[in-house]
């Protein structure tokens, strides 16, 4: 009787029948009749979970069913796919060596392990085990459409299409190949024929969510908004806890403009990544900024520090909405100057550093910081900057030298012939202040203050 109820709970999985399938699987480990149908229970109730959207449980059942039995492949076969799932590479590697320890000719373990190295961009890794695949399955559809996958990533998009046409011969309806294929024909700007293949994949399986994602990317990349946020939907709705197509959901939203649906769907996304999905962690990090949420920007920048401190560009942002916060300024600081440690050459740090101490009146140490990181960096920003500063010091010369390579930079940088008109004019050259102010005017003519300026020194 116990191994109808199993056949039934696995029935019901298959069926998407989640309720019954978990209380099948429950029943079974609950009251089991000996240890391998156990076993097998408790790798359907993972699996169950999985699907259910709850990968603490998923993770928790599927360690019980590492440890319930002796020779555990398909367990930790199982528990494999979890943490690559998760993104986490390192660990699904980990569980796929113990099972193909178990058995040295398990193909599907090879091929899945080849995917966790591919997603670690390990290619000669990744292509040794779908090799490995393809000895002990010389047909493996599978295995050929995923290593056509690692000359899709190295750019070799016409070896990538012919490994994906090989696996489509040996099965016609390879959602992966036609997905691959897809790819490498947007790679090659061939649009039409890419999302043909991806709707004949979505054609076969209409649940299969990875094509529908995909279809959804490359018609973002096409400026097809409306098109894109429908594919990507689809995909959503086919799995609801794909956390890749929620970011790219809200990625759609934040380029339609509709802030508060990106900022959702972000949340989403880092919601089914076990709140380490660092992408989505910035970009809402970045819309909180964008609506002035300055607290809500420094906790969702504080989530990516917490797991991966060394991103030189979280720590700048984070600097910047703790610059706006009263009282938070040393801490802005600190952010800023642990993004430079980072990435010494990032105007974008130096830039917001050096501002931050000119807003406190300390110019002599923004002048340093802004000295230092024109050794580093020609941004033509943090250059008019310094020769702003230098000017408020009273360093004239050297705030005309400055202020003349931000022009040899960038000719249109109105604020550089303002800067030197008033050098020269702090040193008494007449005929060049007014030469450089009608510069400023001919590209700000608007400019009431400066007109009146330009006035009184006998225009």
């Amino acid at each position: 009787m116990t191994e109808q109820t199993l056949t039934s709970g696995y029935k019901a999985l298959r069926s998407r029948d989640l309720k019954d399938a978990h209380d099948l699987f429950k029943g079974i480990v609950n009251n089991p009749k000996n240890g391998k149908e156990r076993y097998e229970a408790l790798i359907g109730l993972s699996i169950t979970y999985r699907e259910l959207g709850d990968m603490d449980e998923a993770l928790d059942t599927g360690k019980k069913a590492v440890a319930s039995y002796q020779y555990p492949k398909l367990a930790l076969f199982n528990l494999g796919n979890f943490y690559e799932e998760m993104g986490e590479h390192a660990l699904a590697i980990q569980n796929y060596d113990l099972s193909i320890t178990i058995d040295p000719n398990f193909s599907d373990a090879y091929i899945n392990r080849g995917v966790a190295w591919f997603n670690l961009d390990k290619m000669n890794h990744a292509q040794r085990d779908f090799k490995n695949a393809l000895q002990n399955d010389p047909g493996s559809s599978r295995a050929m459409a995923d290593m056509g996958l690692t000359f899709l990533k190295d750019g070799r998009y016409e070896k990538a299409i012919d490994l994906f046409d090989l696996s489509l011969e040996e099965d016609p309806e390879n959602i992966h190949s036609l997905c691959g294929k897809g790819l490498a024909l947007f790679y090659m700007d061939r649009y039409d024929e890419s999302v043909i293949c991806f709707d004949a994949a979505l054609s076969i399986n209409p649940d299969f969510y990875v094509a529908g994602y995909y279809k959804g990317h490359i018609l973002k990349k096409l400026d097809l908004m409306d098109e894109a946020e429908e594919a990507i939907k689809e995909a959503i709705g086919s799995r609801e806890n794909y956390a890749l197509a929620w970011f790219e959901l809200g990625e759609i939203f934040r380029l339609k403009g509709d802030r508060e649906r990106a900022l959702k769907s972000y949340e989403k996304a880092i919601k089914y990544r076990n709140e380490t999905f660092e992408e989505a962690l910035f970009q809402k990090g970045m819309m909180l900024q964008s609506m002035n949420d300055w607290r809500g920007a420094i906790e969702s920048f504080k989530s990516i520090c917490k797991t991966n401190p060394y991103i030189p560009q979280v720590w700048v942002e984070m600097g910047k909405a703790l610059s706006m916060i009263p009282g938070k300024e040393n801490k802005a600081i600190s952010s800023f100057k642990n993004g430079i440690y980072l990435k010494p050459s990032d105007p974008e740090g130096i830039y917001h550093l050096a501002l931050l101490y000119l807003k406190q009146g300390n110019r002599q140490k923004a002048l340093g910081i802004l000295k230092d990181g024109m050794e580093r960096t020609s941004d033509h920003r943090v250059m008019l900057l310094l020769s702003r500063t230098l000017f408020d010091l009273g360093m004239h010369k050297d705030a005309i030298n400055v202020s003349d390579d931000v022009i040899a930079k960038e000719p249109n940088a109105a604020q550089a012939w303002l800067i030197m008109g008033r050098s020269y004019g702090a040193l008494g050259k007449t005929e060049e202040y007014k030469q450089c102010l009608r510069k400023y005017l001919h590209m700000n003519p608007e400019d009431a203050k400066v007109k009146r300026e330009m006035e009184s020194i006998g225009y």
